[in-house]
């Protein structure tokens, strides 16, 4: 199983950040490689379930995404959701209070395809282009929370 951590700075409150983040709707806005939702049960609530597409390296994976953990109070909030499909997995979003803003964490623990290793054959090159793609996805989530896109 593969690990990526990441963390990044947004200026904008961890409420609209949170709420942003959280809603399914906008997850293929700032999410890299993820499709529009083809079907949504919930509004990012525990619970809630997302069927859409996921594509690394170059190949498209059905994945179902689950929300096991949706929180956020006076110090912080946290969401925990779980891959399902080809691609199997889990990913942590933390957001904490920091000098006005968010700090936001993502965790994601997935284990690569068969397809894509066959495709590309080299682990570790894989493994980069999700931390590249991970990197990618919180910037894109800064820009919509600083730029009044939520």
């Amino acid at each position: 199983m593969a690990h990526v951590k990441k963390s990044i700075y947004i200026h904008a409150p961890v409420e609209k950040v949170y709420a942003l983040a959280r809603d399914p709707n906008r997850w293929a806005t700032f999410y890299v490689g993820l499709s529009e939702a083809e079907e949504i049960t919930g509004h990012g609530e525990v619970g809630t379930v997302v069927k859409h597409h996921y594509l690394m390296a170059g190949v498209r994976f059905p994945v179902t995404s689950r929300v096991l953990v949706d929180s956020i109070g006076p110090h912080g909030g946290q969401w925990k959701g779980k891959i399902e499909g080809p691609l199997d997995g889990e990913q942590t979003w933390e957001y904490m209070p920091k000098n006005g803003g968010t700090e936001v964490t993502l965790s994601v623990d997935y284990t690569l395809p068969g397809a894509v290793l066959g495709r590309i054959a080299n682990r570790l090159l894989v493994e980069r282009m999700q931390e590249r793609a991970m990197e990618q996805t919180l910037e894109n989530l800064k820009i919509l929370c600083e730029e009044g896109g939520a």
